[in-house]
This record gives C-alpha cells, sequence and structure tokens, in this order.
C-alpha cells in the first residue's frame, strides 16, 4: 500500500522537503497551470501565498525592527483589513480554519486547513477571500501608506472589522506618472484587484509540514529584514560571467555572493551514492535525529579533508546531487564555511534560498549558480543523469586545478562537454572580457 502510495505521489511530482523530511508540493493556480490530479474539495491543510496586484506599494503595512522584538511588520490599515477578512474565512466556508497568518508588506502568507469537505474547491474559498477583501478595499480608497500617515494608520491593536473600515485609510492616494512626468491620479494607476491573480499553495501532510509552515510564518518579518539589509546578496542576478577555463566564459543566474569566485581555492564536491545515505522512514522521509543508514570510511575521509581546507579559506564548489554532497555542504553551512552550489534550473525574480541557505547566504558565505539556458520552471525538476553529468562537469571547468576525477560512464566526454558548453552558453573569453566581481558583496 505504502509503494503504491509513494509511486503515486511521485507521478503527481510531489516531493521531500529536505530540511523537514515532509512531503510537500508546489502549485500556481492559473489558467494552464492546475494540478488536476490533487482532489482541491477534499480535506487537506495548505500554506497560501497570495501577493499584491502592485507590489510596489507594500499597502500592507512597514517592515520594523527594534532590539527588543527583532523584525516585525506594523500593519496599515489595509493591512489590517485584511487580516480581518481571513479571520472571517471560517463563518462563511464551515469546516475551514485559518491555522496561521502573516501580513507582509506586499503579500501573505495563510495556513489553512480544510477539516470538512468543503462544496466548493479550495480555489473558490481563496477566491471569496480575494474578493471580499478587495472589494473593502475599494472602500478605503485604492490608497497606500506615505511618509505623512499618522502613527494611528499603523496601530497594531486587535480592532474590530467595523473600526478598521471606519478609519480613513491611507492619507496619500496612489499616483501615476505619464511620459510627460506629470501625474495622472489614482484612477490610471490602481489595479482593480487588490490582489494579483492566482495564487500559490503548498500541500501539508502531516504535522512536521504544518510545524515547519507555522515556523516559516513567523521568521518570515526576519527574512525580510536581512534581505533588505543585504541587497546585493539577495539579488537574482540573471546573467553572471564566470570563467570555465581554456579560455571559455560560460554565464549563469546567480544569488549570493560573486566574490566567492575569487577564492584562492575552489574545491570540488563530489561524493558517490554508495558512501552516503540519510536515514528514512518506511514512506521515504527523513528521520532527522537517527544516523545515516550509510556513512563509509570514505565518506568521513573526503568530508573532514574538505572542511578542514574550507576552515583555511577555500570555497567548497558542490552540484549538491547525492545525498553525500547534500550533507557535506550541510555541515560546512553549520560550520560557517564558504559553499558554491550549482543547481539544475534557474532562480524565479523573487527567489530566495529557504533553510539554512538563507541565514548562510544573509552572511556572505553563498553563491548559487545555475546554467543561463537551463530557465527557472515552477515546482521541482527532476534531476536527470545529463543534468547531473552536465553540472559535475561545470563544476569541474570552475574548479580548474582543484577539480576531482569523476566517472562519466556510459556517456561520451565530448558529449558531456558539448552538454556542458550548450547549458552554460559559453563562449570566448577575449569576446567577453574579465569576469566581473562585484566589490559590495
Amino acid at each position: 500500500m505504502n509503494d503504491r502510495c509513494d509511486r503515486r505521489r511521485e507521478r503527481l511530482g510531489w516531493h521531500y522537503d529536505e530540511d523537514t523530511g515532509t512531503l510537500m508540493r508546489d502549485v500556481i493556480h492559473r489558467i494552464g497551470r492546475r494540478c488536476h490530479s490533487w482532489d482541491y474539495r477534499g480535506l487537506g491543510t495548505y500554506l497560501i501565498t497570495l501577493t499584491l496586484a502592485d507590489r510596489t506599494s507594500h499597502a500592507l503595512g512597514r517592515l520594523c525592527h527594534d532590539a527588543q522584538k527583532g523584525a516585525f511588520v506594523e500593519l496599515s490599515a489595509v493591512g489590517r483589513l485584511v487580516g480581518a477578512t481571513m479571520a472571517e474565512l471560517p463563518r462563511q466556508w464551515p469546516g475551514v480554519e485559518v491555522l496561521g497568518l502573516q501580513v507582509m508588506p506586499d503579500h501573505l502568507h495563510a495556513v489553512i486547513a480544510v477539516r470538512a469537505r468543503p462544496r466548493k474547491p479550495l480555489g473558490a474559498i481563496v477566491g471569496s477571500f480575494k474578493s471580499k477583501a478587495t472589494s473593502r478595499w475599494l472602500k478605503l480608497g485604492r490608497a497606500r501608506p506615505s511618509a505623512k500617515d499618522t502613527e494611528s494608520n499603523f496601530a497594531t491593536g486587535n480592532e474590530s472589522l467595523s473600526a478598521v473600515a471606519a478609519e480613513p485609510g491611507f492619507a496619500t492616494p496612489i499616483k501615476a506618472w505619464g511620459d510627460d512626468g506629470r501625474s495622472r491620479g489614482a484612477a490610471a494607476r490602481a489595479p482593480s484587484s487588490l490582489f494579483a491573480e492566482g495564487f500559490v499553495d503548498t500541500i501539508l501532510f502531516d504535522a512536521a509540514a504544518l510545524a515547519h509552515a507555522r515556523a516559516y510564518l513567523a521568521d518570515n518579518p526576519r527574512r525580510l529584514w536581512e534581505k533588505r539589509a543585504h541587497p546585493k546578496l539577495f539579488a537574482v542576478l540573471r546573467d553572471l560571467p564566470v570563467s570555465l577555463g581554456a579560455g571559455l566564459v560560460g554565464h549563469f543566474a546567480a544569488i549570493g555572493n560573486h566574490n566567492l569566485l575569487k577564492a584562492h581555492a575552489i574545491l570540488q564536491v563530489q561524493c558517490s551514492r554508495r558512501f552516503f545515505a540519510y536515514a528514512r522512514d518506511a514512506a521515504g522521509r527523513l528521520l532527522k535525529d537517527a544516523p545515516p543508514r550509510v556513512e563509509t570510511d570514505e565518506f568521513r575521509e573526503s568530508c573532514e579533508a574538505l572542511l578542514e581546507e574550507a576552515a583555511h579559506g577555500a570555497v567548497l564548489l558542490s552540484p549538491c546531487i547525492s545525498e553525500g554532497e547534500r550533507e557535506i555542504a550541510r555541515r560546512a553551512f553549520s560550520a560557517g564555511h564558504r559553499v558554491i552550489t550549482l543547481a539544475n534550473k534557474g532562480f524565479s525574480p523573487l527567489y530566495k534560498p529557504g533553510g539554512k541557505l538563507f541565514d548562510t547566504c544573509a552572511a556572505g558565505n553563498l553563491l548559487m549558480l545555475a546554467p543561463i539556458n537551463w530557465p527557472y520552471l515552477p515546482g521541482e525538476k527532476k534531476m536527470t543523469r545529463a543534468d547531473a553529468c552536465v553540472l559535475n562537469r561545470l563544476a569541474q571547468w570552475i574548479a580548474g586545478a582543484d577539480a576531482v576525477e569523476v566517472s562519466y560512464k556510459g556517456i561520451q566526454r565530448t558529449d558531456i562537454d558539448q552538454l556542458a558548453r550548450n547549458a552554460a552558453g559559453a563562449e570566448r573569453k577575449h569576446s567577453m572580457g574579465s569576469v566581473p566581481i562585484d566589490e559590495n558583496c
């Protein structure tokens, strides 16, 4: 029975979150993108993300920070209205429970549990919330915060919805500017809906996934504060030229500290699957507190040697394909060492690393690279044998003298080289000039 369920989950594209060991699936609900294999009229628990139609307005509040509370979001009148509307959802939809809510300046996250089979699917439930919130927002005059707003507009008390709706809202309406530099007024720019089309959901399958989602909500303000404090480290770069040696320059999507490419030594991490394997339960989920199922002497020797070099300033470069390679990266993150990772797809414009990767990136100890011709795709992209060979070959080229020998059984080296050059859009260095490095990273 478990095997049949696991095969069905794999067929539907569900995946295990490696940081939590929980089964999740990301689905973007738009026309032509909905996952028709999942019963959205059934029971389930979801982490829902909604973004504003105008994310530049930060209409839901402002990010603040103090020594005692740390980072937090001080809600605007619109933000409090949105929170009150979300709180009403269970009354409109019996059997629906809101288990958590985090309103951010330009988006919100909510954990919604469907305890009884609803009369309509999840999309209709979320849509009704968006519609009601938009209607009430329109009554506030489609306004957004400005420097002239009074502190009362950002009070954080638990007012009733009627009290929030009675407030004047924001003092300054949205302005639009034409090509002639003149203001066109609020009507020219203000969107007809408060929220952008569609939403993103992550299906939470067990208590561990629910706990992880709640922790993610609580940590969201801190993560945003760190991202704003280190904008260069969290900026998604579409095209970072990287020297591949032999007169070639490859192109990569990148996020993190570009200066890691200037390290005196970049050591390639390569670990056979037979050297290390995580302990998992019958369903395939990680057992965090259990010792590894496999940890050979070869793995321990390689890991200790790499971490020792990293402690003396070397940068580890890993495609993080095998479990052993991911474990070495985790130990390097925990020790505060510097790591470059390679991914088999690009990054969305608003991507930010998750889990330990986020704090590692904020500390300037992480650079994530993805070949430029492997674009961003929503959800998980299956790691194929060809992908793994290309990433290992690119890692060899970037590491240069510190590359390791990799076995490409069954594939000609010339074929792998061509695939790697195509993936990275490699070209001769003389046409590119030097690889730019941001001195401020």
